[in-house]
This record gives C-alpha cells, structure tokens and sequence, in this order.
C-alpha cells in the first residue's frame, strides 16, 4: 500500500543536489579524489530515494525490503568518505589494495546480513508497522547484535575521515583551509542526524532526518567546488612539500628554540636525539647557530671549511610575524650549493683557458702568416722575374710552366692574407678609418672589377644605386673588400644566371646593399653556421669551387667593425641574398689592440 507523504520532498531534494554535485565534480572524474567523491554522490542518491520510498510504503514487507536495498548505500557511503577524505588529503599511500578490499568485504557482510535477516533475525529481531502521530507508518523493533557491529564500523570510518580532514583543515592555508570546512560540514550533517535517530533524539519523532542533512550536505558540497574550487586545487599535505624538499628548514622562536623543522633540516643539524623544543646552539653545529644568530632577513652565502673541501650553504632568513606584526620568530633554508660553485668555477676556468687558447692561436697564425709570407712574396717576385726573361729568349713553354706556379702562388698568398686578417679582425688589431664616401661610386668600380668573373661563368652582372642614398662615412678599403668578397661569391657559385646588387636606405641612418645571384644556394641547416672561419657548405663545394671559408667570416667582422652586420637568406638551387647593412656615420671607433 503506497501514500503520499510531504516528507518524501527532503530526500528527493537531497538527490538533486547530489545530482548536481556530480555535475560539477565530473570534469574532473579521472582523479582518484573525485572518483570516490562521485561515488559518494551516487550512493547519497540511492540512500535518499530509497528513504523517500520507504518513506511512502505502508507495508511491513515493502519498508523491510525498501530498508534492505537502501544498505547498499547505508554501508557504502562510510567507505567512500573514508577513501575520499585520504585522498584529499594526500594520504593515498595509505589506500591499498587490500584496505579497500578489507573495507568493502566487512561493509558486505553487513550489507549480507540486511539482506538475509528474515533467515537470523541478527539485524532485526523483530519488526512491526506503526502509525504515528505525525500521519506517517513506521517500522519499530529491537535492534540485533548485527545492526550494532555495523553502526560501530561505519561510524569509525567517518570518524577517522573527519578527524584527516580537520588536521588537513588546521593546516592548511585560507583557501584550503574553507574547502575542507565546506566538506566536513557537508559529510559531518547526515552522520549527525542519523546518530541522533539512532539514539532516538531527532526533532522529528520515528523520521530519520540524515535525508534532511544529505540536502544540507548537498549545498555544502556545491559550495565547496563553487566558491572555493574543492576537487579543482587539492591541498598537498606537509610531508609531500616540506619534508620531500632537499633544502633543510629550520624555525626558530624569538628565543632561537627549534619549534619545527623538516627531515634535511634534521640531518643538518644531525643532533643525537629530536631537536624540537631545544636551543638552536644545543643542537646546531657551531658555525650554523652563528650565522643564523644575528640574521633575520635577506640571503646569504655560507662557507663552511671541511676536511676534504669547502661547502657552500645558500641562506634565506624571513622573520614570522604574529597577527599584530611583531617579530615571533624565523624560518631559515640552507641549500647547498657546492657543486653549483664548483661548476662555476670550472666553467671560469674553462672560459679563461678558452680565451687564452684562441688568443695563442691567433697569435700563432698571425705569426706563421708573416714568416709564411714572406717568402713566398721572395719566390713570386723571382718567378715573375724568370718568367719575363723566359719570355725574352722566346722559350714560352718554360713561361708557361712559370705562369701557374705564379697563380699557385698568388692563391696561396690570397689564403694567407685571408688567415693574417682572420686573427687581426679576432684579436681586434684592424683600424677602420672612416672617410666620406659616395657608395655608388665604389659599387660601380667593384662592379667593373668582378665582370670578367661574371663573363668568365657566362652571368649578367648589374648594378641599381637609388638616387636618394647620401654619401657615408665608412672605411673605403673595408667596404671595397666587403663587396669584392660578396659579390665575387654571387659570381663563382652561379652559372648562366643573374647577379644583380641594389644599393638603398634601409633606415634614415641604416645603409642597405643587397647582392642577389641564381645559384646554387644554400641549405637551411647551413646558414647559421655560414660566417664561421673555414665554414663550407660541403666537400663538393669545396672540391668544385676551391677556396678556404674564409672570406664570408671575414667580411661579416669587417662589417661589425663599422657598427653593421650582413644578414643572408637562400634557398636551394634558387639563390642566396646577402645583405650588407651599414651606418651612413660611422660609430665611435674602439680602441685598437696591436699584435
């Protein structure tokens, strides 16, 4: 026999919040806390909508029945808040597989014994319909030793969750510290209300009011993930902060007593017995308690001599304030940072040995390209010398033989000019020596220099100057030699193709020459390595084309030595564009270094 009661509107209420904190709380269903947070939610349904029909049955058998399903939820929800609160908490080393099993098969055996009650009457004895004054039937009766066992049980689990999510509550932070609160109160209200039922002391005789509380559990759980983001930021429990940090912490009092400190701390201080609530000189090494004595606030660097070598400690000091802003004590961090120091230095080491290195190498081919050139200048001019005598005397085929000795000659003199400006540019001995200059005039006598390399490949070389580029104060010879090397490559790595140069204003006071070809290009992976001395794009080049990879790295320090830089962009058998960018006034001039 079924009937309507208005009392069946609390545990309704109860399941539509609950429906609507699961809502909230799935976007995050992948976590363990929410995964036992959402079954808490599910089982809250079940328990309200079972109550609510229970609620409205007026048979013995209907409300037994109705009782004993509702269980599933009455013995479920205990271990579901267990789990929960631990996981909240950061205490999931403590969920294991066999305490979840252990848990769920005694809240089964519960559960078995709510269901086969009418067999051992060890749930309840005994049952009988009522009919109350409030218009509402109720089953009465004793309570078995079963029924006993598992409010026992049940009423543990909550009271070891509740009592994790207070000491996580009194440590926290504001912001965890009112999501933990939202959450106690939101699980603290059904477990009152069914213990006042249980002890026969609901404002409402024989209705159990825990739907009644799950509604107001419910507002708290929506508060909980609304207001203060509970489920979104976790607290993370001290000991997986501050003990898991390899820095050491120590707190001192305003009378230097040691009132907390971490396990590195601990180690530091390495004191035979728990250095809590002892004087910091008691159970600190003698150099730690005097610098820590006179210090409050800032950081600082530690030394402390040891046998087989020095430690460096990295020192924070802060002052703690108490709520009306005085000085109650200090929290100190020591990190070590002695092999941070010792890298350090050997990377010092390392750069000076660099330094000296280069500069000995560059001291060493500016040396070797005086004395190489020496004599070979001697051999040229006494090869030209033979040559035109040979000539004389109309023996041309020992001229011939002369004439490439001479080129072999001059190309090897050319590579070690190229080296002995090399180590001049990088021991930064080259003088620029600016002068007013009229660009378009020294790319045209450049340009009449590098035809017969153009023709030479069977390239069109041309040149465009616009009307509107002042003159410039630059090093004539410099950018004569910029442009020569430039453009002489454009020519050489072309064939059959177009070599074109623009000269224009980049900026009001920036100088722009783009030398543009058809060539061969160059590939992506080689152009930050371009400018680098001997920098070859390949062997091939090199064996196809010769030279030494010298000319692009000297011609990018020349142009940094007047304040400008080249700048290059190419593709692949599409051609390459190098930019000369210059300053139309020279920068202030650097002081020369002589080798």
């Amino acid at each position: 026999m079924w009937y309507f009661t208005p009392y069946i509107l609390l545990p309704l209420a109860a399941a539509v919040l609950a429906i609507v904190a699961i809502l909230q709380a799935w976007l995050y269903r992948r976590l363990p806390v929410t995964k036992a947070f959402l079954g808490m939610m599910f089982a809250t349904i079940w328990w309200s909508l079972c109550n609510a029909l229970e609620l409205t049955n007026a048979t013995v058998d209907g409300k037994t029945f109705l009782i004993s399903i509702q269980y599933a939820s009455v013995a479920g929800v205990p271990v579901l808040w267990l789990l929960f609160a631990l996981f909240y908490t950061n205490r999931d080393h403590w969920v294991s597989r066999q305490l979840v099993l252990g848990l769920a098969g005694w809240q089964g055996v519960i559960l078995l014994g709510a269901w086969t009650n009418h067999w051992h009457r060890l749930m309840w004895p005994s049952v009988e319909l009522m009919y109350t004054a409030n218009d509402l039937w109720v089953l009465t009766g004793p309570n078995g030793p079963l029924w006993y066992i598992g409010v026992a049980s049940s009423y543990s689990m909550v009271l070891i969750g509740t009592i994790v999510m207070i000491d996580q509550a009194r440590r926290s932070r504001a912001l965890y510290r009112a999501q933990a609160l939202s959450l106690l109160i939101g699980a603290v209200l059904p477990w009152a209300a069914s213990i006042l039922f249980v002890t026969g002391r609901s404002p409402i005789p024989y209705i159990d009011t825990t739907p009644v509380a799950f509604a107001l559990s419910g507002i708290a759980f929506s508060v909980a993930m609304q207001r203060f983001r509970a489920l979104d930021m976790v607290p993370a429990a001290r000991e997986t902060i501050v003990d898991q940090m390899p820095d050491a912490i120590i707190v001192v009092d305003m009378q230097d007593r040691v009132i907390d400190l971490n396990p590195a701390g601990q180690a530091l201080l390495a004191a035979p017995s728990p250095a809590i609530g002892r004087s910091l000189a008691e159970v600190a090494p003698p150099w730690l308690a005097e610098q820590v004595r006179e210090r409050f606030q800032g950081q600082f660097e530690v030394v402390q001599p040891q046998p087989d070598g020095d430690l460096t400690y990295d020192m924070r000091c802060t002052t703690l304030r108490d709520r009306r802003g005085l000085p109650s004590g200090r929290i100190v961090v020591l990190r070590d940072i002695t092999l941070l120091k010792q890298a350090a230095l050997a990377l010092q080491e390392a750069k000076e040995a660099a330094e000296a290195a280069n500069q000995a190498k560059s001291t060493f081919l500016a040396t070797m390209s005086h004395e190489l050139r020496t004599p070979l200048t001697a051999i040229l001019g006494y090869s030209e010398f033979v040559r035109e005598d040979l000539r004389k005397r109309d023996q041309h085929d020992l001229a011939a033989d002369l004439d490439r000795v001479i080129v072999a000659g001059r190309h090897l003199l050319a590579l070690i000019n190229d080296v002995l400006e090399l180590a001049r540019l990088e021991s930064h001995a080259i003088q620029i020596h600016p002068e007013a200059i009229t660009i378009a005039a020294v790319l045209n006598e450049v340009a009449q220099t590098m035809q017969g390399l153009a023709r030479k490949n069977q390239n069109a070389l041309t040149v465009t100057c616009e009307p509107d580029v002042p003159p410039m104060m630059a090093d004539p010879v410099r950018v004569r030699q910029i442009l020569i090397n430039l453009i002489g490559n454009a020519c050489k790595f072309t064939e059959h193709g177009q070599v074109t140069v623009h000269c224009y204003r980049r900026a009001p006071d920036v100088l722009q020459i783009d030398i543009h070809d058809t060539g061969i290009g160059i590939p992506a992976d080689q152009l930050a390595r371009l400018f680098e001395p001997f920098m070859q794009v390949d062997n091939g080049t090199t064996r196809r084309y010769g030279g030494a990879g010298l000319g692009l790295a000297i011609s990018q320090r020349l142009c940094q030595a007047m304040g400008g830089e080249i700048l290059v962009t190419s593709e692949p058998q599409r051609g390459s564009t190098f930019s000369v960018l210059l300053p139309l006034q020279s920068p202030p001039e650097p002081e020369p270094s002589w080798l």
